[in-house]
């Protein structure tokens, strides 16, 4: 996945999570969401990353972990 391609799926990811928690603040979801990105940036294989960001922010948002 091509770095251009991976920034579009998680802003996707931040949409899908903005319409899923709509009680949460936009900001606190962009947050999660680039806070669980930096903790991925680091690896070699990139194609699963959005869907691993994905998961980590939802466990965040719903409280699962800080």
């Amino acid at each position: 996945m091509e770095c251009n391609e991976e920034q579009h799926a998680v802003v996707s990811v931040i949409n899908s999570l903005a319409g899923r928690f709509p009680g949460r603040a936009r900001t606190d979801i962009e947050d999660a969401v680039c806070e669980e990105y930096s903790a991925f940036n680091s690896g070699s294989v990139r194609t699963m990353v959005p869907v691993l960001v994905e998961r980590a922010a939802i466990q965040r948002l719903q409280g699962g972990r800080v």
